[in-house]
């Protein structure tokens, strides 16, 4: 279990207040997108969107796009430089 949080959250954001708020937008965002979707369920269209346009309708649904978002944030910006920051933190 200890292995696989060390590959989630490097060690520089447990050690470092910057680094857990760097590690936790992402997920953060993602969790509001997900409150979003289920405070405001008419927003989340499943069904047919009565002539709405279709497949780019269903795909830009803001809930959607920021839970989208929040993980790409996580994946693509904070996981790279907290490694950058733990590399730093060695030297």
């Amino acid at each position: 279990m200890a292995a696989r949080i060390d590959r989630i959250v490097p060690a520089v954001a447990r050690r470092s207040r910057r680094g857990l708020v760097v590690a936790g937008v992402g997920p953060l965002t993602s969790l509001a997108g997900l409150a979003w979707a289920f405070i405001q369920p008419w927003r989340i269209t499943f069904l047919h969107p009565y002539g709405k346009g279709g497949f780019w309708y269903l795909l830009g649904e803001p809930p959607l796009l920021v839970i989208l978002v929040g993980l790409l944030f996580h994946w693509l910006v904070a996981l790279p430089l907290l490694d950058d920051l733990v590399g730093e933190a060695d030297a």
